[in-house]
């Protein structure tokens, strides 16, 4: 880079970092190289990679964590300003929308998975059996990781869309947020999380979108749920008996099949 101004020298390390993570050559949870080799690598000074990480960071794509390094955290600059922008809608919207990208995110895994992701999902299936609830939230409030479920990650890594998993991210952080805290639960045991990723596992292993669709759609129904004053559930969607006794005789038919 030599020749250029400071700030031509700023653009294109910003550049350089950004093109790294939306390419995925550096993954969603990976540590990034240490500043002196960044600075190697780009050809300018320590403080121009700085400035290029503190910028990629202020819009949730790098997140620095003192003694452990810097992380990358999203694939795109959508965390920081998706949770400023989530902020103006309810709780009800949000899980929505939310639900929407799980399924979309378990139709296109059945289609675009790889035998990697499969042994990925199988490892990941099989080290979450005998949680007592499903990992992906708990109760709201707890833990940081209440979100961090191995295995819903991989279904969002396997359908091989960025911008899908980028969002999801940014949901969850906005689900963290302290304005949700103590709305939020999760009322799936644990032998229902194993069922339902175990349905979901399957129809990504055969590459049965549909049936990939309808286990995503079981699933997210008792996944993350909203709780009123009394910790009663408020349901996502309001279905009859008559419809909801349809669905639970296509899953027992299938169980049998």
């Amino acid at each position: 880079m030599a020749g250029t101004t400071g700030s031509e020298r700023a653009r294109a390390t910003l550049a350089f970092l950004r093109r790294k993570i939306t390419t995925g050559e550096w993954e969603v949870g990976s540590r990034i190289p240490i500043e002196p080799e960044l600075a190697e690598q780009t050809g300018v000074g320590r403080s121009t990679v700085r400035e290029a990480v503190r910028s990629l960071a202020s819009v949730g794509m790098l997140e620095t964590l003192p003694g452990r390094g810097t992380f990358v955290r999203s694939a795109a600059p959508t965390s920081a300003l998706l949770n400023q922008f989530l902020s103006d809608f309810s709780l009800e919207e949000i899980l929505s929308y939310r639900r929407a990208l799980e399924i979309e995110a378990a139709q296109q895994a059945s289609i675009h998975r790889t035998e990697e992701d499969i042994i990925a999902l199988e490892q990941a299936a099989t080290d979450e059996i005998g949680c007592t609830r499903c990992p992906v939230l708990g109760f709201a409030g707890g833990e940081d990781n209440a979100f961090d479920s191995k295995f819903h990650r991989l279904v969002f890594d396997s359908a091989k869309n960025r911008l899908l998993s980028s969002l999801y991210a940014g949901v969850n952080d906005q689900l963290r947020t302290p304005e949700h805290r103590g709305r939020l639960a999760n009322v799936a045991t644990g032998a229902e999380m194993e069922r339902d990723h175990a349905r979901v596992l399957d129809a990504i292993r055969r590459r049965d979108f549909i049936d990939a669709v309808h286990a995503m759609v079981d699933h997210v129904d008792h996944d993350v749920v909203i709780v009123n004053d009394h910790h009663e559930v408020v349901p996502a969607l309001t279905r009859t008996p008559e419809q909801q006794q349809r669905i639970e005789n296509a899953w027992e038919a299938q169980d049998k099949a």
